[in-house]
């Protein structure tokens, strides 16, 4: 359980009701968008579950995890900014030019 704010409770990142008050919301049968609804879904499930496996694994697991994770998001981090130079500057990609 996390503190918000020196008090202890729910951070609202775990705290279902809020969950559910958000998807309630931006559900497409409500009037909200359902690319919203969907990307919403789909942020709760990876923050849920990352939670979830944070709390079943021992400690050493989990570290491991953690950096396999991180180092994962750093190459994904690296390999987006590639594309992104890329579709900047197609020409100076193609010739080897270093990134911008």
């Amino acid at each position: 359980m996390a503190e918000v704010g020196g008090v202890d409770r729910l951070a609202p990142f775990e705290d279902k009701r809020m969950w559910r008050l958000l998807l309630a919301q931006l559900h497409p049968d409500a009037g909200g968008d359902h690319e919203l609804f969907t990307f919403a879904c789909a942020v709760k499930e990876e923050v849920c579950n990352r939670e979830r496996v944070r709390e079943e694994l021992p400690s050493h697991r989990r570290q491991r995890t953690e950096h396999f994770l991180r180092a994962w998001q750093d190459e994904m981090n690296r390999w987006a900014s590639r594309n992104r130079n890329a579709l900047r500057n197609p020409r100076a990609y193609r010739s080897g030019e270093p990134d911008a």
